[in-house]
Parts: structure tokens; C-alpha cells; sequence
């Protein structure tokens, strides 16, 4: 992905991360960045979650908050074109528990500085298009599919979901059932928002590891919760039967030998990286 960037250059200045909830977005951009830094290339990195609009802005008929209209796209997009050409641009913070833009904070761009953009919508034409000419596209997402002991299919979507409920207890106080409920509204969205806009993307990464259900299975089942919240009935309900025999039939793996910039450490902890 790296090589793919510096190749286009000057020509695509812009990168435009994507993938859905869960995909290890976060990660890939700023390893990337350290990546680009390493060889003396100057990287801008911006979160489009820095950039929704407050609750109080946001269209009065909009109800579905995973839609690209909660986004301030003029703003965001106004931002890249301004680091590019080599202003300071005060970027925002988005204070999420209430809903609002939190402050801002200095940014110095470079005309020859690589812009990164991650987040669910950068591939979508109201933001992707307006510079699609100067950008490359990036699709992250775990692809590998785990095939269970009896033969059924665990698609990445339920590893995302057993991402979420680690990541999501351990930093967003989020019960491991809100995040199952909350599955099926993130789910629609990424089929209506995300998933059709793959094409986009010049670039593919798959962010599976192969040693990842076992990470993943320590980390769930050391959840105070994690037996009683998560009962038979609650995860046949919720489609996720198989994914947690996978859960309870792999061997717990501590975390002593991943890298401290693994993606897997956006989940369980313990990276390198501020998030």
C-alpha cells in the first residue's frame, strides 16, 4: 500500500482509508503514516470521526446516524485541500458523550505532504468523488473466513462483532450486549454506506490473523460478564452461535508475542498507538 502511494505522488496526494466497523482502519492509517514517515515522506493524518457534525446541525429529518449527511464534508474536504497546500488548518476534536465538536487543534500541511483521511465514509461519492482525481482508495476489512469444527462458516462480519465487544467494553463502557444490539443498526449501514462503495478502492487489505480467534477468545472470556450476558439464547438470537463455538473450542492465547503495532492491539490493548 505504501509503494501504491509513493508511486502516484505528486500526482494523488490524498489517501482515502475505508472499511466498516471493526476493520482495523485506525491502525492501518497510522501504520502507514510511521511507514511513509520512516522514508522522509511528511504525512497529515485525519480522523472523519473528528468531523460530525453536532446533534444541533445535523438535518432535522435525519435519523440513521451511520448516513455520510452526519458528516461536515465541506469542512473535512476544505481541510485536506488547505494541509495540501501548505497552511496550518485548526482541526476539530469530536467530543462524542455529548455529541458536539469538542475544540481544535493545529495542523501544519506541506505541498509535499501525503494527506491520509480514514474513516466508514471516505469511499463514498459525496466525499470520495469531489477529489477522486488526486486520491488513492483504501479498503480495509478482515476477508478470511474461519470454517468450525462441525463445517459452518464464521464470516468476518461476527469477527468484527467479537473486535467491537472487547474494544467497546474496555474503552467505551459499553456492555458486550449493547454492542450484539447495536450490531444490527451498524450492520444495515455498512450494507447501505460502505459496502457498495468497495469499488473505489485501487487498494485491498485484509486484516485477518490467523492466530486472532484466540486472542479474542482470552480477552472475551476474562469479561466478568462474558457468561452471564452472553447466554445460549442471546447469541442464537443474534446469529452468533457459531462464532462462539469457534470462541470455546480455540486455545486461549496471551498477547506477549503480537506486535505492539498490530492491528489486533486496536482491540485487546497494549498498542503502540493513541486511539
Amino acid at each position: 500500500a505504501a509503494a501504491a502511494i509513493l508511486s502516484a505522488q505528486p500526482r494523488k496526494p490524498f489517501v482515502c482509508l475505508t472499511g466498516p466497523s471493526g476493520s482495523g482502519k485506525t491502525t492501518t492509517a497510522m501504520r502507514l503514516q510511521a511507514y511513509l514517515e520512516n522514508l522522509g515522506v511528511k504525512v497529515c493524518l485525519l480522523s472523519m470521526d473528528n468531523f460530525f457534525l453536532p446533534l444541533s446541525e445535523r438535518p432535522k429529518d435525519l435519523t440513521d446516524w451511520e448516513s455520510p449527511l452526519c458528516v461536515n464534508r465541506e469542512l473535512l474536504l476544505d481541510t485536506i485541500d488547505r494541509l495540501s497546500n501548505g497552511e496550518t488548518v485548526q482541526v476539530p476534536w469530536y467530543d462524542f458523550p455529548n455529541n458536539r465538536t469538542g475544540g481544535y487543534t493545529p495542523m501544519q500541511g506541506s505541498r509535499e505532504a501525503v494527506i491520509i483521511a480514514e474513516g466508514i465514509h471516505m469511499l463514498n461519492p459525496l466525499l470520495f468523488d469531489p477529489i477522486r482525481d488526486r486520491a488513492t482508495g483504501i479498503y480495509v476489512a478482515p476477508r478470511t473466513r474461519i470454517i468450525t469444527p462441525g463445517d459452518r462458516i464464521i464470516h468476518p462480519e461476527q469477527v468484527r462483532v467479537a473486535r467491537r465487544m472487547i474494544r467497546d467494553y474496555q474503552g467505551r463502557g459499553h456492555s458486550l450486549r449493547q454492542t450484539v444490539e447495536r450490531a444490527e443498526s451498524v450492520d444495515r449501514g455498512e450494507r447501505n454506506y460502505i459496502m457498495p462503495n468497495k469499488p473505489n478502492a485501487g487498494i485491498h487489505i485484509d486484516t485477518f490473523h490467523d492466530y486472532e480467534p484466540c486472542i479474542l477468545a482470552r480477552y472475551l472470556k476474562e469479561i466478568p460478564e462474558f457468561y452471564t450476558q452472553l447466554d445460549d439464547a442471546f447469541i442464537d438470537e443474534h446469529g452468533l452461535t457459531d462464532l462462539f463455538e469457534v470462541v470455546n473450542s480455540v486455545p486461549p492465547l496471551k498477547t506477549d508475542y503480537v506486535p505492539r503495532d498490530s492491528i489486533v492491539r486496536e482491540f485487546v490493548g497494549g498498542s503502540i498507538f493513541q486511539y
